[in-house]
């Protein structure tokens, strides 16, 4: 190595040596000033809540003494929250309704010692302007604004700016306005907007605008003068909702009224559900604000939610019948309405399970369309609530129907799964199979009851599989025969033997007869017994409904050639037995009273008994009506079999047929419908 190189080598080292040991030295420095600002900084602070804590009662107060040495840093003294004398004094006031006078000395002289407090705002970006409005001081309001435009007095527009400056919002983007307007301070809310009435006070954080805020919290006056002095009010509120709805969720009429006759405002905004007003009448139940809103504008009755629902929708689902009345009265045309789903007013009006409701859209003549109508699931209202008389009983009502699943009425009662009692669904199944609707044969299954139900049904298709071959597929005709004959005669024997137990009993009446002459020789001794009254009534209703039992039992249909008519008639001959049966227990209960008046105590002993066998029987009812339904599903399964193929031919050549002739009078009427000529379409259809 040279000594060039040599010398090249000691320098660079004495300058790596120099950064160094600058470096080193700088850092000594920082860490030093760090120490010194934060020792300071803590020093200061603790000095200022000294400071703080000597003259806080003072503001409080309004007492300027205390703070005629200390002019020099006033805009200093701040508590934890940043809050200033000023902010102090204002919220420690009095309120303004308080009968001892206040003067604005203390917050006049504070601003002239230190004017920068004028614009200081706390930690949550709160002003002076903003606690002078929340606590109601709007004697305090009006001097602060009057305080900010001082500065320029010959400018105007440079006076409007700087007053807009101070009705900046805080934090939670919440101006003066929004804070008088929430504590209802009416006249600090007249100063702050007749100071700058074309600002239009945009929504805070929470999406609320003073006038929304009014109407929310039913604000009338306050509400009254934002829309009486603002050029431009917002009326926006949470979930992109307007200030109609606030009031309509109050029920408040006047305060509607008031926006409805605001031409500024829309009458049916919908919110972030596509809610508007009118679906938050018809849901609430509204009535009086409902109709006001359809005075203003019927538009709304046709606007749906963001699943497809109108307002009407919402009253039926909820079975709200005079706010249907209503809809059907003022906006008939949008009862047709279906939603995304395809339910219309009738479908909603059976899910609310109120009978009014669903009264009301059946006996108006204009609704008929809709009672067949399905929705996405092919459900007609008739499938949706098998458990509705008023449904089942229509004229118009298709009971074989068929959804999308291929159920009818029948299989979908049978497989509900709700926690409605096991009696009142049979009661419900009895009722549809007497209207003559029975299961859908268009799936193949064997489960007709729930589950638990199961076994007695497949039992039934087992003894119908003896019959046959070994698949069940046999028809078991000749052991049907005898089952039927043999029920047959058990129900014959049954009923005469009611009939005849009855008429012996009403010739032999308890008591006897009057022996003496006169003339009520023969007649009952107990005739002006109540109880006797009871036992001859009873009676003969026994003996009436075991006679008609027989009587329709003469009427002997082969169960497979009117398969319908049979099994309707045996299901009516049991019901009149167990009429005859109940009805003559009764007679010798009454009977019993009747002989045994004189003592009660033995009249009811005797009566026990027989109440309570009555009393084991209705609890056999299930059992009973099980039993008597299994053996229909087992009679039913081979009969409906057998005349299946003759059933479907029929219908496929009466359903030709009428296509045929509705094409036949849809040619010969088109023309006279479309030209609206009446007498000529009156005309075809006579010729028809």
């Amino acid at each position: 190595m040279d000594a060039a190189t040599v010398a090249n080598v000691s320098v660079v080292s004495s300058e790596i040596e120099m950064t160094d040991a600058a470096a080193g030295s700088e850092s000594y420095i920082n860490n030093n000033n760090i120490e010194e600002t934060v020792a300071s900084t803590s020093h200061n602070q603790e000095k200022n809540f000294e400071l703080l804590d000597s003259v806080y009662s003072a503001a409080a107060d309004g007492n300027i003494d205390k703070f005629q040495q200390h002019a020099w840093v006033l805009d200093q003294i701040l508590t934890p929250n940043g809050n200033t004398i000023l902010h102090i004094h204002i919220t420690s006031r009095r309120q303004p309704r308080s009968r001892i006078s206040q003067n604005m000395d203390f917050v006049r002289e504070i601003l002239e010692m230190c004017p920068d407090l004028l614009w200081k705002a706390n930690k949550k970006g709160e002003t002076l302007l903003h606690m002078a409005a929340r606590h109601g001081h709007a004697d305090v309001a009006k001097f602060l604004l009057e305080e900010c435009k001082k500065p320029f007095q010959n400018d105007r527009e440079l006076g409007i700016k700087n007053t807009r400056q101070m009705l900046m919002i805080n934090e939670a983007k919440d101006t003066a306005l929004h804070e008088a307007v929430r504590y209802n301070h009416l006249d600090v809310v007249k100063v702050l907007i007749e100071e700058d009435c074309e600002l239009p006070y945009d929504a805070n954080k929470a999406g609320e605008t003073p006038l929304y805020l009014a109407a929310e919290r039913g604000y009338a006056e306050v509400m009254q003068e934002i829309l009486r002095t603002c050029i431009s009010p917002a009326d926006h509120g949470p979930n992109s909702r307007r200030a109609l709805h606030a009031t309509v969720i109050r029920n408040d009429i006047g305060m509607t009224i008031l926006l409805l006759d605001d031409r500024r405002f829309h009458k049916s905004e919908q919110d972030q559900q596509r809610w508007t007003p009118l679906h938050l009448a018809a849901h609430l139940g509204y009535i009086g604000i409902l109709k006001t809103l359809l005075i203003k504008d019927r538009s709304a009755a046709y606007k749906a939610d963001n699943e497809g629902k109108t307002a009407l929708h919402v009253a039926a689902g909820l079975g709200r019948v005079d706010i249907m009345q209503e809809f059907i009265s003022s906006c008939p045309g949008c009862c047709e309405l279906v939603d995304n789903r395809g339910r219309n007013v009738l479908q909603f009006a059976v899910k609310s399970k109120n009978r009014n409701a669903v009264r009301l859209v059946l006996r108006n003549p204009w609704f008929t369309n809709l009672i067949n109508e399905k929705n996405e699931e092919g459900s007609t209202a008739f499938l949706l609530s098998v458990s509705v008389r008023s449904i089942i009983n229509h004229p118009k009502v298709d009971r074989l129907v068929f959804n999308n699943s291929n159920d009818n009425a029948v299989n979908i009662d049978a497989n509900n799964d709700d926690p409605t009692p096991w009696k009142w669904h049979e009661l419900i199944r009895w009722f549809l199979i007497w209207g003559e609707i029975h299961r859908g044969r268009r799936l193949m299954s064997n489960i007709f009851y729930r589950e638990g139900k199961e076994t007695k049904i497949n039992a039934a298709v087992s003894r119908k599989g003896k019959d046959g071959d070994e698949n069940g597929n046999g028809n078991g005709r000749s052991s049907r025969d005898d089952s039927v004959k043999k029920a047959r005669q058990n129900e014959l024997v049954t009923a005469t033997l009611i009939a005849t137990v009855t008429f012996a009993a009403g010739l032999t009446v308890p008591g006897g007869f009057i022996s003496e002459n006169g003339p009520d020789q023969g007649a009952a001794i107990l005739t002006r017994n109540t109880a006797f009254k009871v036992f001859v009534l009873l009676n003969s209703m026994s003996m009436f409904f075991s006679s008609l039992a027989v009587f329709t039992h003469l009427f002997r249909w082969h169960y497979l050639e009117a398969h319908k008519t049979w099994s309707r008639k045996m299901r009516l001959r049991r019901f009149l037995i167990v009429l005859a049966m109940l009805a003559m227990i009764g007679a010798f209960l009454s009977g019993t009273c009747a002989l045994l008046y004189r003592d009660k105590n033995l009249a009811i002993s005797a009566c026990v008994v027989p109440v309570a066998g009555l009393a084991f029987l209705a609890s056999e009812v299930d059992s009973f009506m099980e039993a008597a339904t299994v053996e229909m599903i087992d009679v039913a399964a081979g009969s409906e079999s057998y005349i299946n193929n003759n059933i479907i031919e029929e219908t496929v050549a009466s359903s030709s047929n009428n296509q045929e002739k509705n094409f036949e009078i849809l040619d010969s009427v088109y023309s006279a419908a479309a030209d609206g000529d009446i007498n000529n379409t009156q005309g075809c259809l006579t010729k028809y």
